[in-house]
């Protein structure tokens, strides 16, 4: 290296390091980003002040309540059922709950089946049920749901106001069925209207499953929420008692609710009209009437509560909407609203 070149050598150190103590001047000077949103929502109440938030893992929002002055009417009280080893399960009627949101709960499935011998005769029968109850129990059937017959030798019918489904499924041989198909060959399923508040199928089989009986002795009928059910093919139709537990564990009904039988225009003059303060109504559609409230836009919270649509703050520490409730687990007959 020549002498010119030995010169410049301090000064070019010295404009490296220069250039590294502005960069970390910079960055320290620099205002800090932000790894979430600008914006948030201020934390609301989900209950109604004084009244219990959950049962089980399940957080219950006003207008439902767990007790009858926590709700805003009987037919949205939630009875906490405590079991001898303190779990706790919250019934509306007699139908366990597993999620409720702010239009929709899922609750616990009703499978009906029937079982025959090797000879034809039948030697297990569970025809399931559930009935909503009458006005004062303020849900529907939701259109999520889907009709779902499986078996191989069987045919199920439900009917409702203003519609009836007789489906029928048969299998030649175990060959037949085919996971993941469920258009008749084992397993048969039909979108059914929203609106109707009684699940009564009737159940019945062509030959007994005396054709089929090597690889499928029972039939099964339930509704079921669509994006939840996966048909196992043959494991499904080969043994009831795995299929059962699949089923309760992983597919729940899907059910609407609403405020009343009144549309917003109707409801709004009332002494009862369920929307506070920075609310808006909004007429329901599930089939049989009734509204439903939602936080006006730029506020989010509980519309059924005083002050429970609170506006947009900078910088609050609760972010999302506390209003969407989930749970988990599912209940059996009792009068008026009940399933068996």
């Amino acid at each position: 290296m020549d002498l010119k070149h030995m010169n410049l050598l301090p000064y070019q150190i010295t404009c490296f390091y220069g250039c590294v103590l502005l960069l970390l001047l910079l960055l320290t000077l620099a205002p800090a980003q932000n790894t979430t949103s600008s914006t948030s929502i201020k934390a609301a109440n989900t209950t109604k002040p004084g009244c219990r938030k959950r049962c089980g893992n399940v957080t219950v929002p006003y207008p439902f309540g767990i007790g009858s002055d926590c709700a805003i009417n009987s037919g949205f009280e939630v009875i906490c059922n405590v079991s001898t080893d303190g779990t706790q399960k919250p019934l509306i009627g007699s139908i366990e709950v597993y999620d409720i949101s702010d239009a929709e709960l899922r609750v616990k499935n009703a499978i009906a089946w029937r079982c025959y011998n090797e000879n034809g005769s039948m030697y297990s029968e569970n025809l399931n049920w559930m009935y909503l109850g009458g006005s004062i129990y303020p849900y529907s059937f939701s259109a999520r749901n889907m009709f779902i017959l499986v078996g191989c030798d069987d045919n199920a019918l439900i009917t409702g106001p203003n519609f009836g489904y007789n489906c029928s499924t048969s299998c030649t041989s175990s060959n037949d069925v085919i996971e993941g198909k469920c258009m008749g060959n084992g397993c048969y399923q039909v979108h059914l209207p929203r609106g109707f508040k009684n699940f009564t199928p009737t159940i019945s089989s062509t030959r007994n499953h005396t054709d089929v009986w090597d690889f499928n002795q029972c039939g099964s009928a339930f509704l079921g929420e669509v994006d939840r059910f996966h048909f196992r093919g043959l494991e499904d139709v080969s043994n009831v008692t795995t299929f059962y537990k699949s089923i309760m564990a992983s597919v729940p009904i899907v059910l609407d609710w609403a405020i009343g039988d009144f549309t917003c225009t109707q409801a709004q003059d009332g002494k009862d009209y369920a929307c506070k303060e920075n609310s808006e109504c909004v007429d329901s559609d599930a089939g049989f009437g009734g509204y439903r409230c939602s936080c006006k836009p730029g506020f989010q919270g509980n519309p059924y509560l005083t002050a429970g649509c609170q506006g947009r703050t900078i910088n609050t520490v609760f972010q999302g909407n506390s209003y969407f409730i989930h749970g988990k687990d599912q209940g059996k007959p009792f009068t008026p609203m009940k399933s068996a």
